[in-house]
């Protein structure tokens, strides 16, 4: 699963994709705004519902093992998700402990979907099982896209777009409960704790 990541280093992509009215941000959650790419980059809401629902799903995540099977997604088109971290928390006894996943601030892209839903476009970021280097923390991990699948994966190809050298290079390390707040949004979410 992936429930809240970051983006600050929007001048990187600023450089590639033109000027974005974006601020950076150490702690995006479900329902903000956030950049997602397709011919370019722009606004989205992290929050997808099929168009045909009765009322809101509000998903953030879809499963790419599922991805082309579940009703949910059927009709959804393909996106890009710029970040250059994630949050994931570890089970620790009646504890959950925050561990943030970089590379140390490189922007990498998260497979995603997205649609519309009453006149309003949501998207959900797709997720895979956990690679050995990051499943000790948890068993999902966000797809990260190759540069070089963009096309691929935008297109619908069932290639495998993913980014396993990006993966391999991720590192992590714990953080303290202060990102579990969403509204706090500063360095101190990705400060290491011992």
């Amino acid at each position: 699963m992936c429930g809240r990541f970051t983006l600050r280093n929007v001048d990187t992509l600023k450089s590639k994709y033109g000027e974005i009215d974006f601020e950076p941000s150490y702690n995006l959650a479900p329902g903000n705004s956030i950049l997602m790419l397709t011919d370019q980059l722009k606004s989205i809401n992290w929050s997808f519902t099929p168009y045909w629902a009765d009322k809101p799903f509000n998903l953030i995540n879809a499963r790419s093992e599922t991805l082309n099977s579940k009703p949910s997604f059927e009709n959804s088109n393909r996106c890009l998700i710029p970040a250059d971290g994630w949050y994931e928390w570890k089970s620790e006894g009646d504890e959950k402990i925050p561990y943030f996943h970089h590379a140390d601030g490189d922007v990498f892209f998260f497979a995603g979907v997205y649609g519309g839903y009453r006149g309003k476009l949501g998207c959900a970021i797709v997720t895979m099982e956990a690679l050995e280097t990051t499943k000790e923390i948890h068993e999902r991990m966000p797809l990260i896209v190759a540069r070089s699948h963009f096309k691929e994966w935008l297109e619908g190809s069932e290639s495998n777009s993913f980014d396993e050298l990006m993966v391999k290079s991720i590192k992590h390390h714990r953080v303290s409960t202060h990102v579990n707040n969403p509204t706090n949004n500063d360095p101190k979410c990705i400060f290491p704790t011992s």
